[in-house]
């Protein structure tokens, strides 16, 4: 997706999302054996409309988060973007993408953060509802990507808070 470009929900399709996931984890597992590899985001949640693209997370050492994505760069991955010890890239392409793959600090903020929210949305049934209200307004008037995530970033943070997760990490 090109920025300025909508974004579309899909209905859930978790089990088609699950096998993808497994693939692509199989896939990472033998290229960084030592990363922790977690199925994250809409796509994690079973019954939750989502962009039907994998969100998976990467985990490693601080130090390697850079040489990690540089691997997956060598191994066909494309490299998106990286910001404070967060690399993420796409495949096939960012242009098609089927998988975001996210590079963070494993046990780090960004790590917690995820998990505790993937966590919690598929322990919570009002966190689903919240969080599904939010994105079906972000998608239907977002333009892109960035700013279909930065409109949602506001209520995980709230669920985040309202859960106590946001303590943890």
């Amino acid at each position: 997706m090109q920025p300025g470009e909508s974004v579309t929900l899909v209905p859930s399709r978790f089990e088609e999302w699950g096998r993808r996931f497994a693939a692509v984890a199989a896939r990472l597992e033998a290229l960084v054996p030592e990363a922790h590899v977690e199925h994250m985001g809409s796509t994690a949640v079973p019954g939750l409309p989502a962009k039907d693209v994998v969100d998976v997370l990467v985990g490693v050492a601080a130090p390697d988060v850079v040489p990690t994505a540089r691997r997956l760069v060598a191994a066909g991955f494309d490299l998106e973007g990286q910001r404070d010890h967060h690399c993420w890239l796409s495949s096939p392409s960012r242009a098609r993408r089927e998988v975001v793959v996210h590079v963070v600090e494993h046990g780090g903020r960004a790590w917690d953060r995820r998990v505790a929210f993937r966590d919690l949305l598929r322990e919570d049934a009002g966190a689903r509802r919240a969080y599904l209200a939010v994105k079906e307004r972000a998608a239907s008037s977002a333009h892109g990507w960035d700013e279909y995530t930065q409109a949602k970033a506001g209520v995980v943070a709230d669920l985040l808070a309202s859960d106590g997760s946001s303590e943890r990490g």
